[in-house]
């Protein structure tokens, strides 16, 4: 029997595909601004974001409701 794994939103069923992460500079194209803007949002908590060791990560869930929101950039 396969245990389910925990995270910081419960427990997750096994062989649940990952969220897609997007890299600083994937995320200033999709934008269309630089790579500037782009942390600046996630610094003042517009745009959430995550660290995978030392590199910034943004899930395209996140990236997704940030643009439905019209957030103004």
């Amino acid at each position: 029997m396969t245990k389910a794994k925990r995270s910081d939103r419960g427990f997750v069923p096994p062989n649940t595909p990952l969220p897609t992460l997007l890299s600083v500079s994937a995320v200033a194209i999709e934008l269309s601004v630089s790579t500037k803007t782009v942390r600046r949002l996630i610094e003042r908590g517009s745009l959430p974001s995550c660290r995978v060791g030392r590199l910034v990560r943004i899930r395209a869930v996140d990236l997704a409701e940030f643009v439905a929101s019209g957030t103004g950039v």
